[in-house]
């Protein structure tokens, strides 16, 4: 009776390893794409605790793999009216800007970043998240608690959790700029790591280097 009572306990602890083994898999792989930042996360077993480590890994804008949570927007035009609709960023294209559309009693609305002095979405805490309009698509600032920063970092998705890194702008300049190999360029000429790394296109990284 011991001996069947341990061969059992065997075969179900081995079924719960592979249980959680296939959940951190799935978890793993399926916010590959979509959540690029991760929190450790702590799962209890009858043979202890089993955790993973966090991870954060922002990826760059592209024209083809852009990711948008559907959001209530606040859209505040340019006459100060304001607008709400329950939608996501249509992210721009090679020849399109960026907009959001909803309907509403029928009819098809579509607002574009030219129109507008702000977009913003309230989350789960109760923080405004906001974008700004600029170059032909909204921009939300993914990095306001890290205020020390020489760079800061902007997302065309307002995600944050998993942003879409497409803008930076220098701490004392007004402008923001698209985040490319030749306009990052400049700005790590004093900095041999920075400057190697932007060489290779590792653009998040030379700008981690820099804002050491």
């Amino acid at each position: 009776m011991n001996k069947l009572n341990l061969q059992l306990n065997k075969i179900m602890k081995y079924r719960i390893m592979y249980v959680i083994s296939f959940f951190l898999f799935t978890l793993l792989t399926s916010t590959q794409v979509f959540a690029q930042f991760l929190p450790p996360t702590t799962i209890r077993t009858p043979y202890g605790n089993v955790t993973t480590p966090g991870s954060y890994t922002p990826r760059f804008y592209s024209f083809d793999n852009t990711y948008s949570s559907k959001f209530t927007f606040f859209i505040v035009l340019k006459n100060d009216s304001t607008l709400v609709a329950n939608s996501k960023i249509k992210f721009r294209s090679r020849d399109k800007p960026s907009e959001i559309s909803w309907k509403e009693n029928g009819k098809k609305y579509t607002v574009t970043p030219d129109q507008t002095k702000e977009i913003y979405r309230i989350d789960v805490k109760r923080n405004k998240i906001r974008g700004i309009p600029q170059d032909s698509c909204w921009l939300f600032l993914i990095d306001t608690a890290k205020i020390d920063k020489k760079i800061k970092l902007y997302s065309m998705t307002s995600d944050i959790s998993s942003p879409t890194i497409s803008h930076f702008k220098l701490d004392k300049m007004n402008t923001i700029l698209p985040l490319q190999k030749s306009t990052l360029e400049p700005y790590a000429q004093e900095n041999e790591k920075a400057k190697k790394l932007v060489s290779k296109n590792q653009l998040l990284k030379a700008i981690e280097e820099l804002n050491k």
